[in-house]
């Protein structure tokens, strides 16, 4: 985890075209999710994604929420932005595309216009693992699991079109320091006179009944947070897309265009301002259950945390997501893959019967 900012702030980067040409017939190579490389549609030449000995950046959070003017903007190639009017999602798409349905939504009420400058540049990239073949068996598998749902719905849903997108996130790297009190208890247990019904009757027993003897407690805890992942998307069920996690945010490579090559990207739709606030909230989280952790005794209540934060860093990244709107009985259910690992979730009809 960076504890420092860099000693020199990336510079804007023009949106210049990134297209690799294949040596070999001239066509354009796209990035292929099941070898890892550049590879041309047209006579299957493939080559390796131009490597870069650059580390992945961390960058200042304080520093950039009150001024971003030194941060790289856009993609750093030609793309074509499309806006969906069903959903509100904006998604970049290889110039080259002349019509599309949302991969959202499956809405066609999409508009063309131009990308946002202002936006900033992703800092690095987790590329495609799962390629569309492997995402359209799982997606038909999982179509097929469960119970009580339709018989019909593996065929019925199965042909749907399935969509790779690098989605936007946020990363937060954090050192905390947390101060705890509470009331702590033990179990103690004392002999005592009970009224209790046996066979009907009414009687007097001595039982053991336990007790609890409370007593103030307080501590500290430290922690280190190291890419705490906050979604910066609008447009898909975010309680899906929490469930494909985790992505291992160690295989994250420097952001290059190239790996955007035949692929979507959308555009972040909650800033960096605002995400902020949603990684904080996280890192509270995790320091009060570690500090609930930390309590003596059988069982506490009233638990206080006091947490500062301190060596805030930042990154904005894409990660991998294949997903899919399909219709049954003319309601929209929404499903997704984790592009890295193949973790699937969704939604599906449940069987009347």
């Amino acid at each position: 985890m960076s504890t420092q900012p860099p000693a020199v702030p990336p510079q804007p980067v023009a949106a210049t075209s990134q297209t690799y040409i294949c040596p070999k017939c001239g066509g354009k190579m796209n990035f292929d999710a099941a070898s890892g490389m550049l590879n041309c549609p047209f006579c299957g030449h493939s080559m390796p994604v131009p490597t870069t000995t650059d580390a992945v950046k961390e960058h200042d959070l304080l520093r950039t929420l009150q001024d971003d003017s030194g941060k790289a903007h856009g993609y750093g190639t030609n793309v074509k932005a499309i806006n969906c009017k069903s959903c509100g999602a904006t998604v970049n798409v290889p110039p080259n595309v002349t019509s599309t349905q949302c991969p959202f939504c499956g809405s066609n009420q999409v508009i063309e216009q131009k990308p946002d400058p202002k936006l900033i540049q992703p800092e690095s990239v987790v590329p495609f693992g799962v390629d569309e073949a492997t995402a359209h068996r799982k997606f038909r598998d999982w179509l097929g699991q469960g119970w009580f749902h339709p018989n019909d719905l593996k065929a019925l849903g199965g042909g749907q079109k399935l969509r790779g997108v690098y989605l936007p996130f946020w990363t937060f790297d954090a050192h905390a320091e947390s101060s705890w009190q509470a009331e702590s208890g033990d179990y103690y247990y004392e002999t005592e006179w009970v009224t209790v019904t046996r066979d009907g009757k009414q009687v007097r027993e001595q039982l053991q009944v336990q007790k609890v003897r409370s007593y103030w407690t307080s501590g500290h805890h430290s922690g280190e947070y190291d890419d705490v992942l906050v979604y910066a998307t609008r447009s898909i069920n975010v309680k899906i897309l929490q469930k494909i996690y985790p992505y291992d945010t160690q295989k994250l490579l420097t952001y290059k265009p190239d790996f955007l090559a035949g692929w979507s990207a959308e555009a972040y739709q909650i800033p960096l301002a605002e995400a902020w606030p949603l990684g904080r909230d996280i890192l509270y989280s995790h320091e009060r259950s570690a500090c609930d952790s930390l309590v003596p005794g059988d069982t506490h209540r009233n638990l206080s945390v006091s947490t500062d934060l301190s060596q805030l860093t930042y990154k904005h990244v894409l990660l991998p997501v294949w997903v899919a709107s399909y219709r049954y009985n003319n309601k929209t259910f929404q499903f997704m893959i984790n592009g890295q690992t193949g973790k699937v979730q969704g939604e599906k009809p449940i069987s009347a019967i």
